[in-house]
């Protein structure tokens, strides 16, 4: 077996390169230009915009006195909130204007920092808001911004007083979360003590952890009580539902009994299933651990709808069980049973189920886990992080954890009517997905996109195939089952449409969520289903089954993380990762030919993982990885030699480089949420102290290899922790090369986060698959994967088939 090997060459480092992405550094940038342009074009006060700013300021105020008198709690301090839109990215320097001048300080950054919720901290300072609001309205025709007290306001697209009907975003009754403002004033603490004793004496069960003190969820209340708490709690910036999404469009059909059995070896990992519990069916039964969590007091080993069993099965079996009729199949994983739901749609208790997650690994030592459930509204259209993923986001870096999460399921219902009840064109494949100009009165593309929390960055997101795995191909809705399912999901990013009136500059190729796609079964034909396990106690469906959906996805990917682990359990999670976006692939379908290029990548990410790439290579292929770490403003160079006998063969080497990296997330802002900047390329092997003056030329194999992400206008743009590249040498370039290339690895920070990020270094993952392309098969070639360990320092990765399991982990027996 040719096993993937850590690269161990000598490595050189500088503290400084030279981040000029012009070659004369002095030009300014497109987006300087632009931003130049647009601001030249405010500075005469246009009568439309005093219109507007008069309808927003009338509206402003009759909110703020209208809450007020909705107050019933008297504190001894109360807090105003006001939402802000910008035609700019509100960035430090405007930060500070805005204090010192109008005494508003920002709390939340939304709309790719162009939106900005702020709280009023001085008052009296905020009397200078509403006076110069009014002056831009009362000033005569063509006057002008420049050189006036209130200039900066003319970069106000729009302004409203955030009152309780914009905190409230639901009226569900059941799992309802509480989002706390982020304030260091005295009155917060005062509030939420009050709302504490509030919760009590309405005898409210309510879940709230300090490791988690910016979210409160409430098991049961009543909608007047919603309305009470919004009413006169200002520390609460939003109320949204944690009732989980339907997990399933439906079961189809019972198949037979169980005919086959399940052995593991100690040594393999335990996967952490959160979901409905599960069965502790004849299979599944001596993997299944005794430890495990409940929820719901009704027992862990209870699975009432089925999906947590059948979850648990997938990522027990892997894809094997489709490939493979056997009698005995070797367990991919054990399994540690988290029951977060009873039903599969009850609210989810989210503060209970971080600690939960958090106590798994600490005390268990568990680091993956599969999350085959959503909280059900799609996001908007480049909508900012949820707090949901937030905490998931701040969980993975802590802990070195990863989470693969489903990306949610279109409503079959809903689906099963735009398509035969109601058909329109806008309702046909591809086009349900994305289509701005649709002429459909009962469907918006929005309602498309993905679910909460399957944005966080650091965790992995699934999509689904129409497949299920079968010979012949059974797709239903689906026109193909190699295609993305009718009912899965896509990214909500969409940089075509405009924020504030402006166009989004801040692109990055790729940030993208789902980060893959698997089968996962298509709808309504019974056949199109993906075969699942199945209790053997339930009245219909007896032992198997057929669903489909991006929870039967999700645990097929689960489950080859599983494997990369029982195979090379000593690597990071973000390396697991690493290993799973190298290996990933897709083509362009038929249907997406005239669509936007975006659209199939907002469905299926990186594509889908290859399964004979994660563990192993051919003898024309080698795969190192590189675990290591950067500070900010460093670059690294990895010396990477070549077997001298490829430039006399003519044959092609493929570099397909993936970098993955945990980060601390920043809450509450959507343009900083990933302040950490790394990026590499496939470099000639220079002397690293080059990189502090050279420009691209200097270092560069050829003009058709560049960094992987830019990081020009670095505090204006969004970055992305999970980068591939594929780079080309052809034998014509080996002549510069000398038999060597390098990865260069380089890290920055957004400036206000430096003082912080340079206390210490940065962990990351590379993945560098080297593939001998045989344009010359017989002649001169060799194998590439021993003569690459000759020359190269490389260690082994460890396999500790022999350890020993944690006695509390045992499985049932």
């Amino acid at each position: 077996m040719n096993r993937h090997i850590f690269l161990n060459n000598d490595k050189s480092s500088h503290p400084k390169f030279n981040r000029q992405r012009n070659v004369g550094g002095n030009k300014k940038s497109e987006e300087e230009n632009q931003e130049e342009i647009e601001q030249n074009e405010k500075k005469i006060i246009e009568e439309y915009q005093k219109e507007k700013l008069r309808e927003y300021n009338i509206t402003f105020y009759a909110k703020r006195k209208n809450r007020n008198i909705k107050r019933t709690i008297q504190f001894s301090k109360y807090i105003d909130i006001i939402k802000i839109k910008f035609y700019t990215i509100f960035n430090s320097d405007l930060k500070l204007k805005f204090l010192e001048k109008y005494g508003i300080t920002p709390i939340e950054y939304k709309d790719f920092n162009k939106t900005v919720i702020f709280e009023i901290v001085d008052l009296s300072l905020f009397e200078y808001f509403k006076n110069h609001i009014q002056a831009i309205i009362d000033s005569p025709r063509g006057t002008s911004y420049q050189n006036k007290e209130y200039n900066i306001l003319a970069l106000i697209y729009k302004f409203e007083f955030i009152d309780s009907k914009a905190r409230i975003l639901t009226y569900i009754n059941e799992g309802v979360l509480l989002n706390f403002i982020e304030s260091v004033d005295s009155v917060f603490i005062e509030q939420k003590e009050i709302l504490f004793n509030y919760l009590k004496e309405k005898k409210l069960n309510y879940s709230y952890s300090e490791d988690h003190d910016s979210i409160l969820e409430i098991q049961k209340i009543q909608k007047d009580e919603i309305q009470f708490i919004a009413d006169n709690f200002d520390i609460i910036k939003a109320i949204v539902s944690s009732r989980t999404q339907k997990l399933r469009p439906g079961y189809n059909g019972p198949i037979r009994d169980y005919e086959f059995e399940i052995e593991f070896k100690d040594y393999i990992t335990t996967v952490g299933i959160i979901d409905t519990g599960v069965e502790r069916i004849q299979p599944l039964k001596n993997i299944i651990l005794k430890n495990n969590i409940d929820h719901t007091g009704n027992g862990a080993f209870w699975d009432e709808v089925g999906h947590g069993t059948m979850v648990a099965g997938l990522v027990a079996l892997g894809d094997e069980f489709y490939n493979n009729i056997k009698e005995i199949y070797n367990a991919k994983a054990k399994i540690f049973v988290i029951k977060v739901l009873q039903q599969d749609n009850d609210p989810l208790d989210i503060p209970r189920l971080l600690d939960d997650i958090k106590f798994a690994k600490r005390n268990y030592g568990i680091r993956i886990f599969n999350m085959s459930l959503v909280i059900p509204n799609a996001k908007k259209y480049n909508e900012t992080f949820s707090q949901f993923s937030y905490e998931l986001d701040k969980l993975a870096f802590e802990e070195d954890i990863l989470i693969f999460i489903s990306v949610g399921n279109f409503n079959s219902d809903s689906l099963k009517a735009l398509i035969f009840e109601e058909p329109h064109p806008d309702h046909d494949y591809p086009d349900f997905f994305y289509k701005l100009d649709s002429t459909t009165q009962v469907h918006s593309c929005e309602d498309t996109n993905i679910c909460s929390p399957s944005e966080s960055l650091n965790n992995v997101s699934i999509g689904a195939l129409a497949g299920n795995m079968e010979d012949i191909d059974h797709s239903d809705i689906t026109p193909n089952e190699l295609y993305p399912a009718y009912y899965t999901r896509k990214f909500h990013y969409d940089y075509s449409q405009t924020i504030n009136s402006q166009i989004i500059k801040q692109k990055n190729k790729h940030l993208n969520k789902p980060d893959f796609v698997f089968y996962g079964g298509d709808l309504f034909d019974a056949k199109a289903g993906l075969e699942i396990l199945r209790s053997p106690m339930v009245i219909d469906d007896k032992f198997y089954g057929r669903s489909c959906g991006t929870s039967l996805a999700t645990p097929l990917i689960t489950s080859y993380a599983a494997e990369i682990l029982n195979e090379y359990p000593t690597l990071r999670t973000q390396t697991i990762k690493a290993l799973l976006v190298n290996s990933a692939n897709y083509f362009k379908p038929l249907h997406f030919k005239d669509k936007p290029e975006t659209l199939l990548k907002s469905l299926i990410g990186f594509g889908k993982p290859n399964k004979t790439e994660l563990i192993e290579n051919n003898d024309n292929c080698i795969t190192f990885i590189v675990e290591d770490s950067i500070k900010i403003g460093e670059i690294i160079n990895i010396p990477i030699i070549l077997p001298s006998y490829i430039k006399n063969s003519g044959n092609k080497l493929q570099f397909d480089i993936s970098l993955c990296y945990s980060f601390l997330p920043t809450k509450d802002n959507q343009l900083d949420y990933l302040p950490l900047h790394m990026s590499f390329s496939l470099v000639k092997n220079v002397d690293v102290k080059i990189y502090e003056n050279a420009v691209q030329k200097d270092f560069s194999i050829k003009n058709s290899i560049t960094w992987s992400e830019d990081h020009f206008g670095i505090d204006n743009r969004q970055f992305s922790n999970s980068q591939f590249m594929s780079y080309r040498i052809q034998p014509n370039d080996f002549n510069n090369l000398n038999d060597i290339v390098a990865l260069a690895v380089r890290c920055l920070s957004k400036n206000d986060y430096i003082s912080e990020l340079s206390k210490s270094s940065h962990e990351f993952s590379i993945v560098i698959k080297i593939t001998e392309i045989l344009t010359n098969e017989g002649k001169g070639t060799e194998n590439l994967y021993s003569e690459m360990l000759n020359i190269n320092n490389h260690i082994e990765i460890l396999n500790n088939l022999d350890s020993e399991l944690n006695p509390e982990l045992d499985a049932e027996n």
